[in-house]
């Protein structure tokens, strides 16, 4: 039964670590942080060259100038009009709403042959964002959206509060084991000595 629990109580920690790791359409595979688009892919990364020369690919370490580069997969996505834009997120339930007003940084649509699109934006404060990216064939027959929530300079508290749970977790993992193991057994003692007598 406590075996049941712990599995139990393990499960749910995974299913709100990935819960708290979900980031939209960006995700990773084999190293590499994809963002899909309709049925094509990008390549997302970012840098922050001023803080550190590691990447990433979906909270931005901290407040400053950063660079993102998104890379097409696929040829279809170079043919096509790719706008880019990071919206604070506000509570809102979808990014187009009061767009102008909540609007951080914009690209405007335009084809990128080479499928590798750059953007540089200085984030002057710590928040949450969400990205969308837009690609539209010419004729309007084809468009894809891409949204992608993010965080600038909330990922320390983010790490903090996973390690805290699981510290909480093995604490009761502990407790249970020691009760288990020590409490229970002695008061089976007790109990034998006393049937005994």
């Amino acid at each position: 039964m406590k075996m049941r629990f712990l599995v139990a109580m393990s499960m749910a920690a995974f299913g709100w670590v990935a819960q708290a790791h979900a980031h939209g359409d960006v995700g990773s595979n084999q190293g590499q942080c994809l963002m899909k688009l309709g049925p094509d892919t990008m390549t997302f990364t970012g840098y922050q060259p001023l803080k550190s020369r590691e990447q990433f690919c979906d909270d931005i370490p901290d407040a400053g100038p950063t660079i993102i580069t998104l890379d097409a997969q696929q040829d279809e996505l170079r043919d096509m009009n790719l706008e880019m834009r990071v919206v604070r997120d506000v509570g809102q339930k979808d990014p187009n709403e009061n767009v102008e007003a909540n609007t951080e940084y914009y690209s405007a649509p335009k084809k990128y042959r080479t499928g590798t699109l750059t953007f540089d934006h200085n984030f002057p404060v710590q928040g949450k964002f969400i990205g969308v990216v837009t690609a539209k064939s010419d004729d309007g027959a084809k468009e894809y959206r891409a949204v992608f929530p993010f965080a600038v300079g909330l990922t320390e508290t983010k790490n903090i509060t996973i390690a805290v749970f699981f510290g909480l977790l093995g604490l009761v993992g502990f407790g249970l084991w020691y009760k288990n193991h020590f409490i229970d057994k002695k008061k089976h003692l007790v109990l034998d000595e006393s049937v005994s007598e």
